[in-house]
């Protein structure tokens, strides 16, 4: 079948693949609420499977601080195999703080610095790691490697709506986008988009972070802004974009070179118990630091 034939059948079927799309991500929410068992600040939160015991830590919060959490947990059993850690399904930010303060969990995952009137006097906030924010394009978007400011402005505004204005394909710009209480979102508007850009209507909004990554990699001409953790290069259909010019490597990151970082870390009780704070000394420290600085470059700053 010759090439622009096949093009042509690809946009021919895009329209339904997108409505696909669309009914999905506006059914989640639904599906979450009707799953959980416990609203907490704006997001629900399951009941762990697993009944917790005098050596489990519950752990909830941000989706962003997980797999970080999950490479820490991982290592510190080694040293202490009684403790168990029991991860709820993943909510946000504001659902750590409240777990947290409610009882419900042990530690809770956030990927912004508390403001000083939710942690009050009952938490205490713990810095881990940070990792950059990306913004990340299907393969099917060539000859596009970096994007300016202005061009992330333009595309979530809606002014350019196709490839081919930035020098890339002919094809109708797919962008997925979170919700405005997402931390990513807060981070590429500080940074790049700026507070009082409208974004189009055309844009596909996702209240999951995972989400966005696994459905940008299966749907041609997308583009997106991903927390960049390992599971991003696993997927081989997402093209990673310099931004100014500015690559977010390992030597760009921890200059400061590269803007968009989401800071990763914990809050807990004031008065944790003594299996939570070891745990947390051990996350801190040099050897809990080194642990994931071997795990990948993404969370060698700490600092």
């Amino acid at each position: 079948m010759p090439d622009s034939h096949r093009t042509s059948l690809k946009n021919q079927k895009r329209p339904n693949i997108l409505r696909s799309i669309r009914k999905h991500v506006a059914g989640t929410s639904l599906h979450y609420g009707l799953a959980s068992s416990l609203f907490l600040g704006g997001c629900f939160v399951q009941a762990p499977s697993n009944q917790p015991t005098d050596s489990t830590v519950n752990i909830g919060g941000s989706a962003e601080t997980y797999e970080t959490l999950e490479v820490l947990a991982d290592a510190y059993k080694a040293q202490a195999p009684e403790v168990e850690f029991n991860f709820f399904p993943p909510s946000q930010t504001s659902g750590g703080i409240q777990g947290v303060r409610s009882g419900l969990i042990d530690i809770g995952g956030v990927s912004r610095e508390p403001a000083a009137d939710e942690t009050a006097d009952q938490l205490t906030y713990f810095r881990l790691t940070k990792i950059p924010l990306v913004v990340v394009v299907h393969e099917s978007v060539t000859g596009i490697d970096t994007l300016t400011g202005e061009h992330l402005k333009a595309i979530y505004s809606g002014q350019i709506k196709n490839w081919k204005a930035l020098g890339g394909p002919d094809a109708e710009i797919v962008l997925f986008d979170f919700t405005e209480d997402e931390n990513e979102k807060q981070v590429l508007r500080q940074t790049y988009l700026g507070e009082e850009l409208t974004i189009t209507p055309d844009a596909i909004v996702f209240p999951e972070d995972d989400e966005v990554i696994e459905t940008a990699a299966i749907t041609e001409f997308s583009i997106a802004a991903v927390a960049y953790e390992n599971e991003v290069e696993d997927l081989a259909r997402l093209n990673v974009l310099s931004l100014n010019d500015v690559a977010p490597s390992a030597e760009n990151i921890q200059s400061g070179k590269y803007p968009m970082m989401l800071p990763l870390g914990v809050v807990v009780n004031n008065q944790p118990s003594s299996m939570v704070w070891d745990f947390l000394k051990f996350a801190t420290s040099p050897e809990g630091q080194q642990t994931l600085s071997d795990t990948s470059y993404l969370l060698l700053d700490a600092s």
